[in-house]
């Protein structure tokens, strides 16, 4: 990567919660045995059993982490965006030293990826820096909890207005238009549904005028009835 293109992106990754609290030398350190790494559309950046020395931030594109089934079908876990990381609760994990995921680039995708040991022996020197990190990981594990409880207990239309909802963010307003960030398919998989499920829903949230679809744009027309409909 060009030295000024590195530079920019590595200043991009430097207000990530991971780092924000890292003092500018232990920063220099991490940042100097970094790797950014550009990935093609479907190019696969890890795969699941893969030793775990790195873990990563998206700053453009996205990646999409799945697993197989024992039958052979693909399930999505999770869909990483820009300004997201991934892979980093395994360096606190001692009996997991490998991804236990496949991570895909759905798109042309640039990641930075860090080393989990130098990260390790810099947080072990700074009990502050550890307490905002747990922090941080304690949140995200919070929502892959409540998205459990969704997946497990609520209905395929709950799921869907749901998802809509989240994309909203708490700001959300009638007359708001949100981009689906990814293509459909993958939506429907990471809600556990078939693709013409969520076709379907998307259909009737049209016909009850709740919301208007322009390819990956979704306009919320009725911001209350998609509450109601979740």
């Amino acid at each position: 990567m060009n030295p000024v293109i590195r530079v920019k992106v590595l200043d991009r990754v430097r207000v990530h919660p991971l780092f924000s609290s890292l003092k500018d030398e232990d920063l220099a350190q991490l940042f100097e045995r970094a790797r950014p790494i550009d990935l093609s559309a479907h190019e696969k950046l890890f795969t699941q059993g893969e030793k775990a020395d790195r873990f990563y931030i998206v700053v453009s594109g996205s990646v999409k982490l799945f697993r197989f089934s024992k039958d052979g079908q693909e399930k999505v876990i999770e869909v990483i965006e820009e300004g997201h990381s991934m892979a980093e609760a395994i360096m606190f994990m001692e009996e997991l030293n490998c991804y236990p995921v496949n991570a895909e680039a759905l798109e042309k995708t640039t990641v930075v990826g860090f080393n989990c040991s130098l990260y390790l022996q810099i947080l072990e020197s700074s009990p502050q820096s550890c307490f905002k990190i747990l922090g941080t990981l304690s949140r995200r594990l919070h929502t892959r909890l409540n998205e459990i409880e969704t997946l497990t207990l609520k209905n395929a239309r709950h799921r869907a207005c749901r998802y809509l909802l989240d994309l909203a963010g708490k700001d959300a307003e009638s007359g708001m238009r949100i981009h689906l960030p990814v293509a459909k398919q993958l939506i429907a998989a990471r809600l556990a549904m078939q693709p013409e499920t969520l076709s379907r829903i998307l259909r009737e949230l049209i016909k009850e005028e709740v919301i208007i679809v322009s390819g990956r744009d979704v306009t919320i027309n009725n911001l209350e009835r998609l509450r109601a409909a979740d």
